[in-house]
């Protein structure tokens, strides 16, 4: 398994539909998913709380609430442009010790949600990365994740931010 870093979302070509998108090293993976768990990622890579707790909240309390926590996620498997994933989830005893560990089956935009409001670690099988995956290249600096600020002028800095706000609108609530 690899590890990966929720790089942001963004939207599929003509199609606008709002993508996740992950990277490990040189290799980056495009998960489209419904607008309403991009609204949720986006809020979770923001940081932004909402009033009231939304599903993935919520099932991140019924685990704390049951000693449990979410100790990463897996997207593992793709299967006629499915993907699918899972949770590992570890029930604890009143010292913190390890009672059972449970893999959930999970939709990988639920897993990821989840994974960014707890702060465990993200996986994605070398077999799913190597069918799916394309090189980081392909994205330019916008989600790079690389940083040539050092090149910015003045109004390429205004631009990249108009960009990323232009991004993190898309997905308001």
């Amino acid at each position: 398994m690899l590890e990966a870093k929720v790089l942001g979302i963004t939207r599929l070509g003509d199609s606008g539909f709002p993508a996740v998108l992950l990277r490990h090293a040189e290799r980056v993976l495009f998960i489209s998913i419904g607008p309403p768990e991009a609204g949720a990622i986006q809020l979770a890579l923001v940081g932004e709380k909402t009033p009231r707790p939304m599903t993935h909240d919520l099932v991140c309390n019924i685990l704390a609430g049951l000693s449990g926590r979410v100790e990463s996620v897996a997207i593992y498997k793709l299967e006629e442009q499915t993907f699918f994933g899972y949770l590992n989830v570890e029930q604890l005893d009143e010292e913190g010790a390890l009672l059972q560990g449970l893999r959930i089956d999970a939709r990988p935009s639920d897993a990821i949600a989840i994974a960014l409001r707890v702060g465990c670690p993200i996986y994605i099988s070398e077999e799913v990365m190597k069918e799916a995956g394309h090189d980081v290249d392909l994205l330019g600096p916008m989600f790079s994740g690389e940083d040539d600020d050092d090149n910015d002028t003045e109004e390429d800095e205004e631009d990249e931010e108009d960009d990323e706000e232009e991004r993190d609108d898309d997905f308001e609530f």
